[in-house]
């Protein structure tokens, strides 16, 4: 909870990073084998090299191991790899708001969110994302210490697990800041690690996925863009340095991407969230006939219902006249004469599967390349990226011919080109320090400059007394 908001916490169970380490190192090489486990045994503090050895001495069980972590990922609904970073996130920024008379989401919408809650800041985002970075950690050690796999098996799994690592503290170190970083499997070692500093954890995100790069292929291990491959480190590689302002690697990074014509944006709007599209770097499958958590979450459950998320003044304001996006990717019902528009990216609520969980898109690559370049005050060459975007999307050029002008030309266009869409706008507001000045207004009276950063969970504080709360919670 905020500091000044006065309330009692209540006393949780202790569900520390080291008590879920000791349940998931039996727990692992189940799942690794039936790619589909839901809850994990407790157990007494085991050898847990003992109990995964076998499994990297292998091909095919490797690459069931590899297998297990991907159908983790999506395997509960609003994860934050499945469709969670899109709403919780949606929500603390200024893209949608909550219509239902469910409370789960207004500690987010209000930026309030109490430190001991548990149904989504630990469970869905902290906890399941320390569970992952566990089953990774294992995957790597197996794999670092086997004897018998195939070289093309051995790099393959072992770049796309510090690919998944790499993810996984991304996505962490931008929703609290300092994290543990914890890069082994031993609890012990693990139980009184402390916060990291920012800058370390993404020193360990690029190291990660400077070597994912070398250790992947250009092509796809798997049918269709469900496995990553060199191209998908490469666009997190890109955002990481965008993320951290070195910006002429995020150019380099980016232009890698956009000058190797294995990807091309898909100018049928209505098209780029179907399966494959040509502009996808690498999507996520759903659960088994499923389409996405965001279908399912976003779009109505009839023409004559509320969305249960509907588009803010604000962000729908923000799309000008003749923006085929507005077109495309919104939709709206009416319910008593209030109309209620809603992200419609993605067009399948429940149907034959037609759409995965794309995770990166060539969009992005040529927003980041733009906005590396005006940094850089590359002016001429950041417009001709940031106009790749705007045209396909029905615009014309920009006007904006100047650093600043064009950096903010750019903000206005990663927010309509990703919104609804794994916390863009939400990370782009804290990262460019620009949070307090659009976010101070869109939530007041809520919002305080320490709500950039959610609570850590009050679970992994008591379990760990070297972990310290981010400043505005108590």
């Amino acid at each position: 909870m905020k500091a000044n908001n006065k309330a009692n916490i209540s006393i949780l169970p202790c569900k520390g990073i080291v008590t879920m380490v000791r349940k998931l190192a039996i727990g692992f090489s189940i799942i690794v084998l039936i790619a589909s486990c839901k809850k994990f045994v407790e157990v007494p503090n085991p050898d847990n090299e003992i109990q995964t050895e076998d499994v990297f001495e292998n091909d095919n069980t490797a690459i069931s191991a590899l297998s297990g972590l991907y159908v983790q990922m999506s395997n509960a609904s609003l994860l934050f790899s499945y469709g969670g970073l899109s709403v919780f996130c949606g929500l603390s920024s200024d893209e949608i708001y909550n219509t239902t008379t469910s409370t789960i989401y207004d500690p987010f919408a209000k930026n309030s969110v109490p430190v001991n809650e548990q149904t989504t800041n630990f469970s869905r985002f902290w906890g399941r994302a320390y569970t992952l970075i566990y089953q990774v950690n294992s995957v790597i050690e197996g794999v670092d210490k086997s004897t018998r796999l195939s070289s093309l098996v051995r790099d393959q799994v072992l770049g796309e697990a510090k690919f998944l690592r790499a993810f996984y503290y991304f996505y962490l170190v931008n929703l609290y800041g300092n994290v543990p970083l914890i890069t082994t499997t031993d609890y012990r070692e693990n139980s009184s690690i402390p916060r990291t500093e920012a800058t370390e954890v993404y020193k360990q995100v690029i190291n990660d996925l400077k070597s994912a790069q070398e250790l992947l292929t250009e092509s796809y291990p798997s049918t269709g863009k469900v496995r990553p491959n060199k191209w998908a480190a490469t666009a997190l590689l890109a955002r990481a340095y965008l993320y951290t302002g070195d910006w002429v690697n995020a150019e380099d990074q980016a232009s890698l991407i956009l000058t190797s014509s294995n990807y091309v944006l898909e100018n049928d709007l209505t098209k780029v969230y179907k399966i494959n599209c040509t502009e996808t770097i690498w999507e996520l499958i759903p659960p088994v006939n499923q389409n996405t958590q965001e279908g399912i979450t976003f779009i109505p459950t009839s023409t004559t219902s509320k969305p249960a998320f509907a588009l803010t003044t604000h962000l729908f304001n923000s799309f000008t006249t003749g923006d085929q996006r507005k077109i495309s990717w919104l939709k709206s019902n009416t319910v008593a004469t209030v109309p209620y528009y809603y992200p419609f990216k993605y067009k399948v609520r429940s149907s034959t599967v037609s759409e995965y969980n794309i995770v990166f898109r060539l969009a992005e690559q040529y927003l980041i390349r733009a906005e590396a370049r005006a940094q850089q005050s590359k002016i001429t060459e950041a417009q001709a990226d940031l106009n790749m975007i705007r045209k396909r999307a029905g615009l014309i050029n920009t006007p904006a011919d100047a650093r600043e002008t064009l950096l903010i030309a750019i903000e206005n266009e990663r927010q309509l080109e990703l919104f609804a869409e794994w916390g863009h706008r939400w990370f782009d507001l804290k990262r460019t320090n620009r949070a307090d000045l659009i976010l101070g207004v869109a939530k007041s009276p809520y919002w305080q400059s320490t709500d950039t950063l959610f609570p850590i969970p009050f679970s992994e504080i008591q379990a760990n007394p070297f972990l310290k709360q981010n400043d505005g919670y108590f």
